[in-house]
């Protein structure tokens, strides 16, 4: 093999394929540029811990307007708990003290609270995204948050705010930051813009230029351009991110039944009309049963094939 080729990355394994290219790529940036991002992912544990190292971001001075339903926790403030514990805020956590040593419940209640109300802290100052690593953990962190809030007489079944953060219930019962949902938020505007090929990212633009790389490595120039052309022309991305694309799946059969050979698009003008018939075919007599929100990719697939036919067939 030639020094500056290089093995692509298999969209769907990640693995290194028979195809090469020019150039050099980055095994890693393209394995994360390819994987669907989803919303709610699991966060490892040193993400989770990453915040621990800086210190909070505290209030000049402690508060409570419980009229207001917020709380200002400022270096020093400290809760009395049941069973005599106390919670005090200092730099970096809040620790806990005093207490019978012998009374196992009420210490880890103790030290649960102090661990929830570290999080909500650091997640309130920005210095920890994430407050939990599972479902789990991110309940009982709910859960322990209303009880230390209960015994300052905010009420967390409303919204109430924590140094300066808005906190809501969403839909799952777990408290939310206002920071976190305008993220989502935005986050789903994205998405959305990302179904397209005029308003996607440069993320995006550059996982569908690396794609279209990858399936059309063989064809000739002018059926690149026929490509690009139906892209500019119809708006439509036709490797949406939460959909496995109609080429993909065609392109794995065909890889499974040949062992190895995922290249439907052949070497010529000819192999690609027919490589586009194979799809719109596909299309319209899809595998298995279709949801609502699939039917819907497959009509913007049929559009972005038809428009690429159209233009093959004139070259031909």
């Amino acid at each position: 093999m030639n020094v500056n080729d290089t093995m692509y990355i298999n969209p769907y394994t990640f693995q290194a394929t028979s195809k090469r290219v020019t150039g050099v790529e980055n095994r890693r940036e393209i394995a994360e540029l390819l994987r669907d991002e989803t919303m709610f992912r699991a966060t490892s544990p040193e993400e989770l811990m990453g915040g621990i190292g800086k210190p909070l971001k505290l209030a000049g001075t402690t508060s409570v307007n419980r009229f207001g339903n917020s709380v200002n926790f400022a270096e020093g403030a400290s809760i009395t708990l049941p069973g005599g514990y106390v919670l005090t805020v200092n730099d970096y956590y809040v620790a806990v003290s005093g207490g019978d040593p012998y009374n196992q419940a009420a210490q880890r209640d103790a030290f649960d609270m102090a661990s929830a109300l570290t999080m909500i802290l650091r997640n309130a100052g920005g210095t920890a995204n994430t407050v939990a690593s599972s479902s789990s953990e991110y309940q009982k962190w709910t859960e322990n948050v209303s009880k230390v809030m209960r015994y300052i007489g905010i009420d967390t079944s409303k919204p109430f705010t924590v140094n300066g953060m808005r906190y809501t219930t969403n839909s799952k019962g777990y408290f939310e930051s206002a920071a976190s949902t305008a993220a989502q938020e935005a986050y789903k505007r994205q998405i959305a813009a990302n179904r397209t090929y005029e308003f996607a990212d440069e993320r995006t633009k550059k996982k569908i230029a690396y794609l279209t790389d990858y399936y059309l490595s063989t064809v000739p120039e002018d059926v690149k351009a026929a490509w690009h052309d139906a892209l500019e022309e119809t708006g439509i991305n036709p490797f949406q991110s939460g959909y496995v694309s109609t080429l993909q799946q065609l392109s794995v059969e065909q890889d499974f039944l040949t062992g190895g050979n995922d290249n439907i698009f052949g070497d010529s003008l000819e192999s690609s009309i027919n490589a586009v018939n194979r799809i719109l075919d596909r299309i319209a007599d899809p595998l298995g049963e279709v949801k609502a929100e699939r039917r819907e990719f497959l009509q913007q697939e049929k559009v972005f094939y038809q428009t690429l036919l159209s233009k093959l067939e004139k070259s031909a």
